[in-house]
């Protein structure tokens, strides 16, 4: 069924500032201040539980806009019931506030810190809510594949019944929907799949999560496939990078039209074989002093992998002054526990930015929470993450 009839805004009520939301060519368009649209039409009957989901979309510069699903009406306010299809390529958020979270993920549930969607161009979001599981495809690309725990945090939305809602951010957001087509799935439907049990380490990471930290292994140290990466991001929610070796860089292309970063691994002495193009990043590893002053004022990297030996001597805060002074972040190893959170103290406060690594696979995070211990020590921010091409 299709829910825009391409005429009015006959089954949808939209809030707080209406004005925001007209019909021009055809097209839902909302531009200006907040407002949330929510179907109220003929085919919501009880509610919408399970179904799949198509929707056209189309974001101007500095956009954002969201699909909801589950929700209900409320007059004002963000809503506070069901879960959000985030659609953002290039709002940076308002305030004091940076919004990390990028088109075609499940807002604060699965996000995605990397950018696929453009701006200017028709994006096609689909879905499937079925039971305990959430599929989300941008493109015809997988980025989100959630199955519901049996318990979750009070903060994490849960699965229920409702009904759809289009979302009108700012004055800053422009946006337009094309087609908004559903088809129901039964509400006995049942996905037949189990979710993980992830343990304790999990649970830091949603309570990090909600505080705005994204986590991202942009140098993992594994043999795993592309694949197997994405299929590790949409278990434990932690954003992956494929990174291979400037010899090996055709390799990246493994990772298209998969939800990952790819990275160019180097080291002082092949670091002038990296091509900035063809990944989203360039990390560089030393053992040394010297290697790492290479590696620092080489103009090539934008992550430095110390393996933990470089900052522990006397050298360290001049290291850490040629990052700073070259836009370099300092990988933080969850499995090596370095640098030290004294370092990482230092660091901050030069205003380095950091990376994780070693968060893949889960076994690594049942052995080490290093990562968490240092934000909570080193009282970093989501701020003082960096995030490639962001």
């Amino acid at each position: 069924m299709e829910l825009i009839n391409g005429k009015d805004l006959t089954g949808w009520k939209a809030t707080e500032n209406p004005a925001t939301w007209s019909v021009t060519d055809g097209l839902f368009q909302a531009d200006g201040k907040r407002s949330h649209l929510f179907y109220e039409g003929e085919y919501l009957k009880d509610g919408f539980k399970n179904f799949e989901l198509e929707v056209q979309v189309k974001t101007f510069r500095l956009a954002n806009t969201g699909i909801y699903f589950h929700t209900r009406y409320q007059e004002t306010g963000w809503p506070n019931s069901g879960l959000e299809i985030q659609v953002n390529n290039t709002h940076i958020g308002e305030g004091d506030y940076v919004e990390l979270k990028k088109t075609a993920s499940l807002y604060g549930v699965r996000n995605l810190y990397k950018t696929f969607g453009q701006d200017g161009e028709w994006m096609t979001v689909k879905a499937r809510v079925e039971s305990n599981r959430v599929q989300v495809w941008l493109n015809g690309m997988k980025t989100v594949d959630y199955l519901q725990p049996e318990k979750t945090f009070k903060t994490v939305p849960r699965l229920g019944k409702g009904t759809f809602c289009l979302q009108g951010h700012d004055t800053l957001s422009k946006m337009q929907y094309k087609s908004f087509r559903v088809r129901r799935l039964p509400d006995d439907a049942r996905s037949n799949a189990v979710a993980p049990v992830l343990g304790a380490w999990h649970d830091s990471l949603v309570v990090l999560q909600g505080r705005q930290f994204a986590f991202i292994d942009l140098n993992p140290k594994t043999t795993l496939s592309a694949k197997e990466l994405a299929d590790y991001l949409y278990t434990t929610g932690i954003n992956v990078s494929m990174v291979k070796s400037p010899a090996s860089a055709k390799e990246l292309a493994t990772a298209k039209n998969l939800p990952l970063f790819t990275g160019i691994k180097v080291t002082a002495t092949n670091q002038a074989k990296a091509q900035a193009s063809a990944a989203d990043y360039i990390v560089g590893e030393s053992t040394d002093v010297k290697t790492a002053q290479a590696l620092l004022k080489g103009k090539k990297i934008n992550i430095w992998s110390h393996k933990g030996r470089a900052l522990n001597n006397p050298m360290a805060a001049e290291l850490l002054d040629l990052a700073k002074q070259n836009n370099i972040a300092i990988e933080i190893d969850n499995i090596s526990k370095s640098p030290s959170v004294e370092i990482i103290k230092m660091a901050k406060a030069k205003g380095c930015k950091f990376t994780f690594a070693g968060l893949v696979p889960a076994s690594n995070m049942q052995k080490s929470m290093y990562v968490a211990r240092a934000i909570k020590e080193a009282n970093l921010t989501y701020k003082d993450l960096y995030i490639p091409k962001w």
